[in-house]
């Protein structure tokens, strides 16, 4: 049976008898509850006795976690079973679990109730540490080689899944990546430090960190969620602020020497690069384009999908972002027309390759058929720039770009926003902030010559 006792003016502390153990000794469960101020006292009565009930059939059907027992870890698990499965991104999934080998080694053995501020700080600041990264490659240490040398290929593909090229390399003391590594490691029960030696001192980013303190303030929040804790100590343990640097971009000029350099290349990659010029398209929102979303008589393009890779998996489908990023953008005629002759182009292919084609059902296509790779217009587009000696922007600043020559034509920043996807025009208002602040002097000569026509008119 349930009851509860009251611990101080708001907070409560429900009970559960457990009945006895083998020894006489009476067991019980207890979880604390805070109530609000406000709440009368019947309310209150009423609120006591429905926690009471709730509390007594979370134990009778064993749902009901101990945050003085179960671990950091022990609830992550728990965690990403019952809840980052089910709603988090694949992509975002992935970059969890990535950083939460980072994270568990440190802090997963610390019960949920007992981790405070202090053991996320100190965690942060072991981050800012060199070697904290983990994306660089690490090297077999003689211990590892050793350990190696007596067990064949086979075995170790069989045990581990990884390739037979990497078991090889790895066998003869050559570097790979983190990841890797530590699956190694893990099935085997080996000592990651002892077995391989980072090759990499560079130190996180502050936005990394970041990332760290956002995937731990998540999990404990649902831990909050669930009642197992009070309150979240993630809330007061406090970050350096993230300084967000400014959007690059090309001006007009360059663009127009980029163009013009562009009118050499292939016709596909011509086609992708304008249309992330004309309407901001991300590189997983290009490659996920079908020829089904381009309307060639009102030049309408809808995006509803894009394309993401995920480490081990390759190449997946999935929605945009935000829910902002479904959105109806209109493209220019010239980059319509540029579509019209690539899908031409493309029915070319088809009949050339006949039965070897592979119908891919993206709109961009290698010539045999096969949908090009996520990552395919970032590599491209870096080795076009390199190759002209044009100057140096990553694929995604092209959507920057779109939204700086929108925003210099006196385009207003709703219409923007929208184009781009962005869930909130705040969003687009601290990307460009620095593009809109250098358009105040061309209203202060707006002003200037509004006054002169008064002037003349007068």
């Amino acid at each position: 049976m349930a009851y509860y006792e009251q611990k101080s003016k708001n907070s409560y502390k429900i009970v559960v008898s457990m009945g006895y153990d083998s020894s006489g000794k009476h067991r019980r469960v207890s979880k604390t509850v805070k109530l609000p101020e406000n709440m009368s006292e019947s309310k209150r009565q009423k609120e006591l006795n429905a926690l009471c009930v709730l509390f007594q059939k979370e134990i009778e059907n064993g749902i009901y976690l101990d945050g003085g027992k179960i671990t950091f870890a022990e609830f992550t698990e728990k965690w990403l079973a019952d809840y980052a499965e089910k709603n988090l991104a694949p992509t975002t999934l992935v970059s969890y679990k990535i950083i939460l080998n980072r994270i568990l080694p440190v802090i997963g053995h610390i019960t949920l109730n007992k981790l405070q501020p202090h053991h996320l700080i100190q965690f942060y600041n072991s981050l800012d540490e060199e070697g904290a990264r983990l994306d660089g490659r690490f090297t077999p240490t003689k211990s590892l080689i050793k350990y190696l040398e007596p067990l064949t290929i086979a075995h170790i593909i069989k045990t581990t899944s990884i390739s037979s090229k990497t078991c090889r390399r790895l066998k003869t003391g050559m570097a790979t990546n983190y990841a890797t590594a530590q699956k190694l490691c893990r099935i085997y029960k080996l000592d990651f430090h002892r077995m391989f030696k980072g090759d990499t001192e560079k130190k996180l980013t502050r936005k990394t960190v970041r990332n760290h303190h956002i995937v731990i303030h998540s999990i404990l929040s649902t831990a909050v969620d669930w009642n197992i804790l009070m309150n979240n100590p993630a809330e007061r343990a406090k970050l350096q602020k993230v300084t967000k640097p400014k959007a690059k971009y090309y001006n007009d000029e360059q663009v127009a020497e980029m163009l013009n350099t562009l009118s050499s290349e292939p016709l596909m990659y011509m086609t992708m690069i304008y249309l992330a010029i004309d309407i901001g398209l991300r590189e997983g929102e290009l490659t996920g384009l079908k020829w089904e979303d381009i309307n060639f008589n009102t030049c309408e393009i809808s995006i509803n999908k894009q394309r993401h890779y995920i480490a081990g998996i390759g190449d997946v489908e999935g929605k945009p972002k935000t829910d902002a990023g479904m959105r109806i953008v209109t493209a220019s005629k010239t980059v319509i027309s540029f579509l019209k002759e690539y899908k031409k182009q493309q029915t070319e292919n088809r009949l050339k390759f006949g039965t070897a084609w592979q119908n891919g059902e993206y709109v961009f296509l290698h010539e045999d058929g096969k949908p090009i790779s996520t990552q395919r217009p970032y590599k491209w587009f870096t080795n076009f720039l390199k190759r002209h000696n044009l100057p140096k922007i990553t694929f995604h600043q092209l959507r920057h770009t779109n939204a700086s020559l929108l925003i210099s034509s006196g385009e207003d920043i709703v219409t923007v926003s929208g184009r781009l996807g962005h869930a909130d025009k705040n969003v687009t208002l601290n990307t460009y902030s620095h593009i809109i602040k250098s358009k105040e002097a061309q209203v202060a000569n707006k002003m200037d010559e509004f006054y002169q026509r008064l002037k003349v008119s007068s």
